[in-house]
């Protein structure tokens, strides 16, 4: 019997997701095709890959080994594919939060055309961090680089400062103690800390200089930096902002950094991709690129 090339993919795919069902959605065929293919290969192999345990399926020791070993050779054959399809012009499918893409990466493309004009770049969204698909996207812009496997580079860690409109900065830059920017709205991005608590931005903020948020103070909470942001370029108030998720035109026009002090937020930023793929030059150079675009911020 030959090897049964469709049913390591199959496998590949239930091992990923952890799901025979979302597998049959990916792969666009029924749950008992790729239950059927599953079963051939452990016939073939003559070992069990999973155990199943009602609606969640778990790999087996050797199943985990396999899969370890078997991912990067399918990636290979997709990369070798690509390449050979697109000839002298490599696609590289970069997967990246909407808002850093919008705020950060999209204004910067036309310096990264202008240098490797051969490399055709697509932008896709990332909207769940730590999720690899690489027939979704070949490299991600994570706060969760995967421990091994994975080519990564550093980017940045994210710090956030004070930022406001212009006519809120007229009063406010004339502050010099801290504290006395209570008495302006403040407004808090839910998503700047893993725990996920309003108001932890502030509260860390006036903690870095052994002050307390005080209970007066007017807080108005958002899910997203993006959408605190876009509340401080209104008047609303003053956002404590990531600098990469503000334009340059903005940062001269409609957002104006508060001279205080910043604080860290728990999450970097990396640029990863298979290390099966690691000799792609589109990849190397995209990877490159990004460090010296963050770099020179």
């Amino acid at each position: 019997m030959s090897v049964p090339f469709r049913a390591i993919h199959y496998f590949v795919e239930v091992a990923r997701l952890q799901s025979f069902s979302r597998a049959a959605e990916q792969l666009h065929v029924s749950q008992s095709a790729v239950s059927h293919q599953v079963k051939l290969l452990e016939s073939y192999l003559d070992k069990p890959l999973f155990v199943r345990k009602g609606r969640t399926v778990m790999l087996t020791a050797v199943g985990q080994s396999y899969f370890q070993e078997v991912v990067g050779a399918l990636e290979l054959v997709e990369s070798a594919t690509r390449n050979v399809k697109e000839n002298d012009t490599r696609q590289v499918r970069l997967a990246i939060h909407g808002s850093l893409a919008v705020k950060w990466l999209i204004p910067a493309l036309d310096d990264f055309r202008e240098r490797y004009p051969n490399i055709d770049l697509t932008l896709q969204m990332l909207t769940q961090d730590g999720q690899f698909d690489s027939q979704w996207a070949d490299c991600f812009i994570t706060t969760q680089p995967p421990g091994t496997g994975y080519q990564r580079y550093h980017l940045y860690d994210e710090t956030l400062k004070p930022y406001c409109s212009k006519a809120v900065w007229a009063e406010a830059h004339r502050i010099t103690d801290p504290a006395e920017l209570a008495r302006f709205p403040l407004l808090s991005a839910i998503s700047a800390f893993a725990n996920g608590k309003p108001g932890t931005d502030w509260q860390r903020w006036f903690e870095k200089v052994s002050l307390r948020l005080p209970k007066t103070a007017k807080v108005h909470h958002f899910s997203h930096l993006l959408l605190a942001a876009e509340a401080a370029k209104y008047g609303q108030g003053i956002a404590l902002l990531n600098e990469f998720m503000t334009t340059e035109e903005e940062r001269k026009n409609s957002l104006f950094e508060l001279p205080f002090h910043s604080i860290r937020t728990d999450d970097s930023f990396y640029f990863v991709y298979p290390s099966s793929t690691a000799k792609s030059p589109g990849l190397e150079a995209l990877g490159d690129w990004l460090v010296t675009l963050c770099r020179n911020r």
